[in-house]
């Protein structure tokens, strides 16, 4: 029995480490310093289709998130992700990531949570509307 829980403990880290192997990489520039890096990737990561988040090294996740002060009490929020395809020159093979698809959105929050909600939001409707194409738009 104890063998048997061990063979199933390695079958599924050696899976965990597959999956995560193969996970499409996310570059987040942020200016909001009061919304923690971590919870913006998590509103966007766990809410990105299924086929993106298991894309390879030929994809990229571009995420920008932006906020700034507008009236007391009241911030400008700005954010987009865009998820990028490795595309190589044939002549000179130079490297360039092309915008594939993906959402933006924008408006006024009094707190952060509002921002974070927004953006998790949006990246649901994105998937659902199919806006993180894998190809060129």
């Amino acid at each position: 029995m104890m063998f048997k829980q061990l063979q199933w403990s390695a079958l599924l880290c050696s899976s965990l480490y597959w999956a995560n192997a193969q996970a499409v990489e996310m570059t987040l520039s942020s200016n909001a310093t009061e919304i923690p890096q971590g919870q913006i990737k998590e509103a966007i990561v766990s809410n990105l289709p299924l086929a993106v988040t298991q894309l390879g090294n030929d994809y990229q996740l571009f995420s920008i998130v932006e906020t700034g002060d507008y009236m007391p009490g009241q911030r400008l929020y700005s954010y987009s992700v865009t998820l990028h395809r490795k595309v190589i020159e044939s002549g000179t093979g130079k490297t360039y990531w092309v915008p594939t698809g993906g959402i933006r959105g924008h408006g006024v929050a009094q707190v952060s949570d509002t921002v974070l909600s927004n953006l998790k939001s949006d990246v649901i409707a994105g998937a659902k509307a199919g806006s993180f194409k894998l190809d060129q738009m």
